[in-house]
């Protein structure tokens, strides 16, 4: 019976031992845990006092370069992608056709011109002999009532007044409409001066050249396009957030801006504005619900992001994609001046 419980216990002792690989892998599968529940913890904080959207883009001004005249281009004097300021010189139209309206229209004010001065002339002249017959008017008329004068030497002289008035008249209405056919021809100069000034296409901004689509010799019609001015100096965040996520988003608050092209750097920005309207109303055919076939979407609402002063100089092209996060539990700061980018 010793025996028996002395091999019993013999054989149990290393059943109480734990091994060391067993309590290795405890070790681990704990830190495991602790690790997990840490990083798990600091995501449910971080989804529980941020927003973020990776429904984002960083946006700006795209101006249009149009045609206001028509012509033939003969020169070109820009590149794709080129920089250019505001007032340069980007094309040139053929002037031919625009010079010679305004010569034409110079020697129609000159020609208005010389008919004002004949029409004053004879203006003038048609005042002398007015008043010369005015005075002859009243002469024989005192003479006529005094008996001095016959009917007929009062009858002629009346009938030369009335005459003279008359054309006295009729030169002030030449004078006035030769003034109006200089103010006519005057306008049809500054107009044609102002038709050759548009043969110079000019930059209405300063930016990149994109989208060019002109050539030497081509004919170009009033209106078509033919560059574009991508401003790359004011570029912005345009942040597409749900709507269930607006009432933590409030005009100046910091975003922290993560941009594709730069995986490296955080770029810091602030809420400047908030949409007046989701952006499926901003589509060409907004969608209407009133036919019945309504299934509830989460719509999202455009949130214009500007970027702030801290930010270092990287070149931000228009387009790119971005991740914004608003931490809403920290209040806005006062300072939300916008940035001006390289």
């Amino acid at each position: 019976m010793n025996k028996e419980m002395k091999d019993n216990g013999s054989s149990s002792q290393p059943r109480r031992k734990m091994s060391k690989k067993k309590i290795t892998m405890y070790i681990v599968l704990a830190i495991v845990l602790i690790v997990g529940g840490y990083y798990g913890y600091k995501e449910y904080h971080y989804y529980t006092t941020h927003v973020t959207t990776e429904d984002a883009q960083t946006d700006g001004h795209i101006t249009p370069v149009r045609a206001r005249v028509s012509g033939y281009i003969t020169q070109v004097l820009v590149k794709d992608n080129q920089k250019v300021v505001k007032g340069q010189i980007l094309a040139q139209i053929d002037t031919t056709d625009y010079a010679l309206k305004i010569r034409m229209a110079k020697s129609g004010l000159s020609n208005a011109k010389a008919s004002l001065e004949v029409a004053i002339a004879a203006e003038n002249q048609a005042k002398v002999n007015l008043d010369k017959a005015q005075l002859d008017y009243k002469r024989i008329s005192g003479l006529y009532k005094g008996g001095a004068a016959t009917r007929q030497k009062y009858d002629d002289i009346k009938a030369a007044f009335d005459a003279a008035k008359a054309t006295y008249q009729e030169a002030q209405q030449k004078v006035a409409q030769t003034r109006v056919q200089i103010k006519q021809q005057q306008d049809q100069l500054d107009f044609a001066e102002l038709q050759l000034s548009y043969t110079h296409i000019i930059a209405p901004g300063t930016g990149k050249i994109s989208k060019k689509g002109i050539e030497v010799g081509q004919l170009i019609q009033t209106g078509q396009p033919l560059m574009a001015i991508t401003d790359t100096k004011n570029v912005w965040v345009t942040a597409n957030f749900k709507e269930t996520e607006l009432d933590h988003i409030k005009i100046g608050q910091v975003v922290k801006i993560s941009v594709d092209a730069y995986p490296d750097k955080t770029f810091l920005g602030q809420v400047q504005s908030i949409a007046g309207a989701t952006g499926a109303k901003y589509a060409l055919l907004p969608p209407e619900n009133a036919t019945g076939n309504f299934v509830k979407v989460v719509q999202r609402v455009p949130v214009k992001i500007v970027f702030t002063k801290d930010n270092v100089n990287r070149p931000l092209q228009l387009g790119l994609n971005v991740t914004a996060s608003i931490d809403f539990t920290q209040p806005a700061p006062q300072d939300n001046t916008a940035a001006e980018l390289p």
